[in-house]
């Protein structure tokens, strides 16, 4: 038991260590699920989720806004630039470019969540 307490306590360390090594100073940061969950419960945040329709409507996190990867170059999002936006999709692969795609369009405040919808629902 108290070498399952070791390594669990050094995993959150690194986790924790990871998040803030991998933020990245450009407006784009990293965040766990627990954290989205978090802010989720406690703040009232703009959740995008990048996936496609037929994904979205198969399962998602109540209040997010499907903004689909595919057709965002063609979307003009209602939000200002400097309120954060946090992203999330499948796996963390198509929130990471749609990160990106923001920060080229000038968002300031971007919230790439690790792990994607795969980790929310392993919570």
């Amino acid at each position: 038991m108290r070498k399952l307490t070791i390594i669990l306590s050094i995993l959150v360390i690194v986790t924790v260590g990871i998040v803030v090594f991998t933020s990245k100073e450009d407006g784009i940061t990293q965040i766990d699920v627990e954290t989205l969950q978090n802010r989720l419960e406690n703040e009232e945040i703009t959740l995008l989720d990048v996936r496609e329709l037929d994904e979205y409507e198969g399962g998602h996190i109540e209040g997010a806004v499907n903004a689909p990867l595919s057709s965002l170059n063609e979307t003009e999002l209602p939000y200002a630039k400097d309120e954060p936006i946090y992203i999330i999709c499948r796996s963390g692969n198509r929130s990471a470019q749609a990160a990106e795609l923001l920060q080229d369009r000038g968002y300031t405040e971007i919230y790439d969540v690790s792990g994607g919808m795969i980790a929310w629902e392993q919570r």
